[in-house]
């Protein structure tokens, strides 16, 4: 890692935040000072010596573990690994997904050729350091000699403030995007590429934010690929579709799950043996695969309400309730339910009332996957990462 930034301009910029600029030299010079013992865990928040610490430990050949609180595992079950990140998602419990540095700069080097961004871009970063979000642009612009303009943490109002004033690349969830967009409606001008990932875009986002000025690129991946391994090709018409980065392989699986196989991919979770050469990572994202080999992410198959027999996709009911006058943001969940197994709840925000809402759906929906109990929040409950949390939803229900 520390290779990466030796081999660029020491003047140039790499780290930039509020109260200063750090070159590439700086950087350099602050992780040869920084002592390393052997593996370690860290809790990085954006900030310059939290990137210090990163590329210090995975320079020195040891495991960085990467956690917003204690993990527990001992620390030689990372060995092998450049850095153990937990994964995000919104149901079920964490796991540390082992990254080698030749996952790392497989990652690296497919977003530069997939994207183009060089030693003249900024990327701007409002994401922890702790996902793979944010560790991502970090390395990605290392990689390359790029700069990172690095926020102390997502605010709309600054991040659109950002997007004016120097940045060439952003990465977003589409709840940022939302909310960059409802304090600042652009227009937008010098940018590059923003990347929507982290979760469904609705179509009329995409819309807003290209009418905006951004040019918003759809992307997929997660923490057991080093990030983005699927984003619109630049130069695409806009759609909610991603193509593979160079050197990635996608199939669907027959159960509809997507399948990826290329070297950026995890050799697998901590605890657990290596996953074997040539064999794919199966996600729990359902999609499709369209005439360009381009990836469409329809919804996941680990949030599936299964009740009275019935499958719901609670997304497809989401894509509908958002739709509604007087609907905000909604968020649908499965329930525990005697009679039912279980049955299907919405937390939302906004004026709606369920009668009205429910209304909606009948005339849209199958009976059985319009919610049966609702929920009105001022605010849906989110991840660090800013993605939806089922599992803090269904607590409100409790």
């Amino acid at each position: 890692m520390l290779d990466w930034l030796r081999r660029h301009d020491p003047d140039r910029v790499f780290i930039q935040t509020a109260e200063k600029a750090r070159t590439y030299g700086e950087t350099v010079e602050a992780v040869e000072q920084r002592p390393v013992g052997g593996a370690e865990v860290l809790r990085p928040w954006p900030y310059f010596s939290s990137v210090v610490d990163l590329i210090a430990v995975m320079s020195g050949g040891s495991a960085v573990i990467v956690a917003e609180d204690s993990p527990e595992l001992g620390m030689v079950e990372a060995a092998g690994a450049a850095c153990v990140i937990y994964t995000s998602g919104s149901s079920g419990g964490r796991k540390g997904a082992r990254l080698t540095m030749g996952n790392w700069e497989a990652a690296c080097r497919g977003s530069v050729d997939h994207l183009g961004h060089g030693p003249e871009d900024t990327w701007l970063l409002a994401m922890p350091l702790h996902h793979v979000g944010g560790l991502s642009i970090v390395l990605r612009s290392a990689y390359v000699g790029g700069s990172v303009r690095m926020l102390p943490g997502f605010d709309p109002a600054g991040f659109a403030r950002e997007l004016h004033e120097g940045a060439t690349m952003a990465s977003v969830v589409p709840t940022m995007l939302a909310r960059v967009l409802d304090v600042d409606p652009g227009p937008y001008q010098g940018l590059r590429a923003v990347l929507v990932g982290g979760g469904p875009i609705p179509d009329d986002l995409l819309a807003r934010a290209a009418a905006a000025g951004l040019p918003v690129l759809p992307s997929y991946g997660m923490t057991e690929t080093c990030g983005q391994v699927a984003t619109l090709r630049p130069g695409s018409p806009l759609e909610n579709k991603a193509h593979p980065l160079p050197g990635v392989e996608m199939r669907v699986e027959p159960d509809g799950r997507i399948g990826v196989r290329g070297p950026m991919v995890s050799p697998g979770y901590v605890g657990e043996p290596d996953r074997g050469e040539g064999e794919w990572f199966v996600t729990n994202d359902l999609g499709a695969l369209d005439h360009d080999g381009a990836v469409r992410v329809t919804g996941r198959a680990d949030i599936v309400i299964v009740s009275g027999g019935e499958n719901i996709d609670p997304l497809e009911v989401e894509s509908v309730l958002s739709r509604i006058s007087g609907v905000e943001e909604a968020l649908v969940i499965g329930i525990p339910s005697e009679e039912w197994g279980m049955e299907v709840a919405c937390l939302y925000v906004g004026e709606a009332t369920p009668i009205r809402m429910e209304s909606h759906l009948r005339d849209r929906l199958p009976g059985f996957m319009i919610p049966r109990r609702w929920l009105r929040v001022r605010a849906l409950p989110v991840t660090p990462m800013g993605k939806p949390d089922r599992a803090a939803a269904a607590r409100h229900f409790s």
